[in-house]
């Protein structure tokens, strides 16, 4: 009778190599990873403010966003529970953590004796998940960016504005009085209120 001889026993400390995954976000095209633009009216006025691609937290078209997804290598600690084997030479393992009997089974050539190993194997995962690179992405970014005129409105002139038409409204309000003054007297004493 053969004797199956398999890399880990019921009760080894074993590593497994998986991936998680990690929310990233493409540099943005357009202010650069400052997450601000910069505006000069014709006037000469200069803006800053906060960048419309990569501060939006709505998008119309999600297309745009410049958010996306990585694989990570990690590894798990797991304790070795039941050995399985098939006559095709394939061994599985069930460990104490996840279930033995109904619980996940783990490939034999996932799992490892060090953590170091087991890293060095999901790192390769990840890499074989993330393969590809995204030279596109500013080509797929440059689109019609709308920004609100708004944004570019500067606190001073507003100020000016409102300060000019408050002072328009009382010119307003005091010829209105003087065409109801009687004597040079109410007039005088009319002007000397607005002081």
């Amino acid at each position: 009778m053969a004797i199956i001889e398999t890399k880990f026993s019921i009760g080894d400390v074993v590593y497994y190599a998986s991936t998680t995954t990690e929310r990233k976000q493409h540099p943005c095209p357009d202010c650069l990873g400052t997450k601000k633009w910069k505006a000069v009216s014709p006037a000469g006025g200069e803006y800053e403010f906060s960048c419309p691609r990569c501060r939006s937290g709505y998008r119309s078209e999600n297309e745009l966003s410049l958010d996306y997804s990585i694989f990570v290598p990690v590894s798990h600690r797991l304790t070795i529970g039941s050995v399985r084997t098939d006559s095709a030479d394939k061994t599985q393992y069930m460990c104490v953590e996840t279930g033995i009997g109904s619980g996940n089974l783990y490939d034999e050539s996932r799992l490892f004796s060090t953590e170091g190993e087991a890293l060095v194997a999901a790192q390769a995962l990840a890499n074989k998940s993330n393969d590809g690179d995204v030279p596109w992405v500013a080509q797929q970014y440059n689109k019609t960016l709308k920004v609100c005129d708004y944004q570019l409105n500067d606190g001073r002139e507003h100020v000016e504005r409102t300060r000019a038409n408050h002072l328009a409204w009382q010119i307003k309000d005091l010829r209105d009085e003087i065409a109801g003054c009687e004597s040079m007297g109410d007039v005088a004493n009319l002007v000397k209120s607005f002081e």
